[in-house]
Formats: C-alpha cells, structure tokens, sequence
C-alpha cells in the first residue's frame, strides 16, 4: 500500500476501515469504523491514513449519521499523537451531525480515550457514546443484519456471549399496521392509491418543506418520530404540522426502508448498473439526460411491479420539485440521492 495514494490504500480504508452499512433505525447513514483492519503502521504513512478517512467522512458529514466504532480485534493501535492529530482534524463540522457513536467492545483503554478527550474537549460529543459489550446489545440499537462484521470482532464478541440475540419485534401486528406490510398487501385493492402515511408525507412537504434547509437530512427528535409512526400503525390521525417536516420527511423514508421487500432488490441490481452514465459534458449530457430518462422509463420501472412504480413515481416527483428548490432547501438531485439510495435498494 505505501506509495500508493489513492490506489490500493483508498480501496481499502473504504471497503475495510470505513464503510457505509445502509440506514440504522431511524433511516440516517450509518458509517462503520473497524479498527481492527487497521493496517501495519510500519508499512502504511498514516497520515496519509488520516487524509483518505477524513476524506471518506467529508460524504457524511453534511447529514445527520450514526457511527459504529468496532475496537476488539485490532492488531495495531494508534499512537496518542496521531490520535490527537485526528482529533484536531476533526473539527466541529465532523462532529455535529453525529447523532450516535456506538462504541463496540470497548477496552479500558477506548474508554480512558473517550472520556479524556470528551469531557475536557467536547463534553457535548461525549453524550452522544454509547458503550456496548456485545453484539447482542448492539441489536438493540442498530440493523446488525446490515453490517460486514469482521471475523475478529466475531471472534472477540465468543468470549463474551454464547452467540448472538437478535431482538423480537416490540410490538404485534395490527391489522391497521402501515409500516413493515408488504406493499402488495396495503394496495390490495387495486386503485393505485398509496398508502396513508405516504400520501400524507408527500402532500405535507410539497406544501409546508419545499424551503426547508436540509430536507431528508436532518433527523427529528426521537420521541416524536416514534409517536407518529406508532399512530400511523395504530390507525390514528396524524397532525403532522404539530409533527414537523423533518417528521414527515424521516417517516417517508421509514416507510421505504421497512418494507420487506425493496424497490429495488438484488435482482435488480444488474439492470440499475446498465444505466448510461453520466460523465459527459454541454451537449453531450444533454442528450445523455434524454437517454437516461428513456431507459428509466422503458427499462427500469417495467421492471417493478405496478404498485411498486407508484410509489416510486409519486416519490420522485417530489424529490424532483425539491431538487428544483435547491438554492432554498440546500438538497440538490445529488444530495437527495444519497440520503434516499439505501432506502430505495438493498439485497
């Protein structure tokens, strides 16, 4: 890897150091740190580490995210000052948006860390760790299904618990349930009317958050999330100008993340990658644009089965007006994409 800025490096502090693992509960990124697959610092500059995972986290950090810090495992440990280095790179943009660190198998040694820098330096940061023994408790707290564990934190996590609990549902089915029913089931009559939580969501934004700054990005208060999400399963009126837009924005994302199955699924992977790019420029682009919305149209949403293509298509056409609100709201056509995109597909 030394030597190789960019290259080898880059691909694997992405896919081995620190990654995206889809949306955790509250449909807000969830970004993965394994220190563990941390490299020999004898062979890797890790500085340079430090440059190419501040510059993976700069796609982040606009958003509200979780963070999942994996410490058991790990053969190499950094230096205190690298660690003060990182910390001092990590200014208040970086830390912000963080909405929760979950730090998994912590040593007394991460913990002194944590505590160190966080009361003394960013007492606010520090509220937002949370110490989590097992993977089981971890469950608790994020979608684990979602996240490449490496096989030394598996490893770690057999010495203390037999094996790994997933948590049982809450809650039972309802027979008003909106969230988690298959789409088929909740559009079971056949008029292609969405379902209530959706067309509500969307009519609530269109007129009340075309101007909101930082639309689908910005994460509500908890307690209110969970309100209005349980009455909407429970049948209930919704008021969600009580709510807020960042409510209805959050439980319109909800609504695509719980489905049991995705819009878009494994199977449909192959004919999203298809998809003409988008590299070129002036005129060039232009007619890409149109042949891009061709294969859309022709291609990809034939692929879906009806229902499936009206919650997309009302979903989009909100998106879009939002996109054209950008300068206000702040959420271009590439800022909504990735907010929306492990929402829309996983396998």
């Amino acid at each position: 890897m030394q030597g190789n800025d960019g290259g080898e490096l880059l691909n694997y502090v992405n896919s081995h150091v620190i990654f995206q693992a889809g949306v955790d509960f509250e449909s807000r990124p969830m970004l993965v740190f394994c220190a563990c697959n941390l490299p020999n610092p004898q062979v890797v500059d890790y500085d340079r580490l430090l440059n190419l995972i501040i510059f993976r986290l700069d796609e982040f950090v606009e958003n509200d995210y979780t963070v999942v810090l994996f410490t058991s495992g790990a053969k190499f440990n950094p230096g205190w000052n690298w660690l003060s280095k990182a910390y001092k790179r990590l200014d208040r943009k970086y830390r912000k948006n963080v909405k929760s660190v979950y730090v998994v198998h912590p040593s007394l040694w991460s913990k002194l860390l944590f505590q160190i820098v966080g009361r003394i330096v960013s007492p606010k940061f520090f509220a937002k760790v949370t110490w989590v023994d097992t993977l089981s408790r971890l469950a608790t707290f994020v979608p684990l299904s979602q996240i490449n564990i490496p096989q030394p934190v598996y490893d770690y996590n057999m010495t203390v618990e037999q094996a790994i609990k997933m948590p049982t549902p809450e809650h039972e089915i309802l027979a008003t349930q909106a969230f988690g029913v298959p789409l088929d089931v909740l559009m079971q009559d056949g008029t292609g009317i969405l379902p209530r939580p959706v067309r509500e969501c969307i009519s609530f934004i269109r007129y009340n958050g075309l101007a909101t700054e930082g639309l689908f990005r910005r994460s509500p208060p908890s307690t209110a999330l969970r309100a209005a999400k349980d009455m909407y399963n429970r049948g209930y009126n919704v008021d969600l100008s009580l709510s807020g837009v960042h409510v209805a924005a959050v439980l319109l994302k909800l609504f695509f993340r719980e489905l049991p199955s995705p819009v878009f699924g494994s199977a449909s992977y192959e004919t999203i990658l298809a998809l003409p790019s988008d590299s070129e420029v002036n005129e060039v682009a232009k007619q890409m644009d149109t042949v891009r919305a061709r294969y859309v149209e022709e291609v990809l949403l034939p692929s879906l089965t009806f229902e499936y293509r009206q919650l997309l298509c009302f979903t989009c056409a909100l998106l879009a007006v939002i996109a054209r609100n950008k300068e206000i709201n702040r959420m271009s056509a590439y800022n909504l994409a990735v907010v929306w995109s492990p929402n829309l597909a996983r396998s």
